[in-house]
């Protein structure tokens, strides 16, 4: 009996000297001893690897979290250049996840090609892993071709330096325009393997959302209605257009569109005929902050002008952009290409999908709104994108329309 009391007593002082682990959530270790951090589980085996859409989820993730702390990380693209190309991304594959770092992230990009996700890792930090990554696969026989990519979170001022058309490339030609910069070795796995080098556009392409088929249908349908139905009013205006003055009916502009590629707009003109040739006298008087150029009693604006601009009938020729593709009913309103030019890096994420004729901005913000919240606005719409939220903003600017909140 002593016996069993003795024991029982241990049991109960080992319990109060060693408590489980979850009872120890509330103690704070001190900052000079620095975070305790679990230690990040490796992928080890090709199964394991992420798909696209996780692939897509983690660049996200990175993006943001450099546009945040202006941080920088890279992509690595893989690919085998030998016959019977699937058996050597295996091979590829298994040498890439014992190379890898704990806190790298890698998976399939396409069906025939591998990629790593490097955090917090610069261009010529993954400039470094490439290299001995390759000069390792050479060891085994092997010829990868890498494409390196690097994305920055500061300004647009790294973007600035390629063209539109790469800006613009997208998924599936990520980088096919540029040489090879590197080959490796005198062997012949060596000869074969390349480096190719990117810039923080070609990662911003990959992020660049195709418009869904289900969005495209709604466009199609509700632009062909609405031309229809609003043929009247449109022959009404112009008549208006052109009996208050001499210029053309319609104002065209250049905008950015999907992944920053420029297009047309169309609206009724509602400026007097030389209003942009004006723009830069009164750019000092904008009252919208950022690179976004907006004057609510705009001197250039004629009398004809200002009634379609409250009613907002100047927009109805934009559906002419929506059947084209240019555009879609719901989604960031486009900026001038100049404009766009200016942005910053995470200003450019509204460019991941096809601007819009209405969004969350022109019904809660429009010029009584930053510009950095009107970019939040865009990019709130851009995470839940769905047919439900476009047909709630849809019939939520029908209300805005008739209340006459013009620009």
């Amino acid at each position: 009996m002593i016996a069993q009391e003795s024991a029982a007593v241990s049991v109960v002082q080992e319990s109060f000297l060693k408590p489980p682990l979850e009872s120890l959530d509330f103690i704070r270790i001190p900052a000079q001893f620095g975070a305790v951090r679990a230690k990040p589980r490796p992928i080890q085996k090709i199964k394991d690897l992420h798909t696209r859409l996780d692939i897509d989820a983690i660049l996200h993730r990175e993006c943001s979290r450099c546009e945040r702390n202006g941080q920088e990380f890279s992509l690595v693209i893989i690919s085998a250049t030998e016959n019977g190309a699937r058996k050597h991304l295996h091979r590829v594959g298994r040498l890439l996840c014992r190379r890898a770092r704990a806190t790298d992230e890698i998976g399939w990009f396409d069906t025939q090609r591998l990629c790593v996700v490097l955090p917090d890792t610069s261009g010529d930090g993954a400039m470094a892993f490439v290299r001995h990554f390759i000069e390792a696969a050479n060891h085994r026989g092997l010829s990868p071709l890498c494409n390196l990519l690097s994305y920055r979170g500061q300004t647009h001022s790294d973007n600035e330096k390629m063209s539109v058309a790469q800006f613009s490339k997208g998924i599936e030609e990520a980088g096919e325009d540029l040489g090879p910069d590197a080959r490796f070795g005198k062997t012949r796995a060596a000869r074969n393997s390349a480096l190719q080098l990117h810039s923080a556009g070609d990662v911003a392409g990959l992020l660049v959302r195709p418009l869904p088929a289900w969005k495209r249908l709604i466009d199609i349908t509700v632009g062909c209605i609405g031309l229809t139905l609003a043929m009247p009013v449109m022959v009404a205006v112009a008549l208006a257009i052109k009996a208050s003055g001499p210029g053309p009916i319609l104002f065209k502009q250049k905008r950015s569109g999907l992944g920053g590629k420029p297009f047309t707009i169309y609206k009724f003109r509602t400026m007097i005929v030389d209003a942009e040739a004006k723009k830069a006298q009164l750019r000092h008087k904008s009252e919208q902050d950022g690179p976004a150029f907006k004057i609510k009693h705009d001197p250039r604006i004629t009398r004809v002008g200002r009634i379609l601009r409250e009613t907002s009938l100047d927009e109805i020729p934009q559906l002419i952009n929506v059947l084209k593709g240019d555009m879609s009913l719901v989604g960031p309103r486009p900026l001038p290409v100049e404009e766009s030019n200016l942005c910053a890096t995470w200003h450019r994420r509204r460019l991941d999908v096809t601007p819009g004729l209405t969004c969350i901005w022109q019904i809660h913000g429009r010029s009584s709104v930053t510009f950095a919240e009107w970019i939040r606005m865009d990019r709130r719409y851009i995470r839940a994108l769905s047919i439900w939220q476009d047909i709630k903003l849809i019939l939520l600017t029908v209300p805005s329309v008739l209340a006459r909140r013009g620009r």
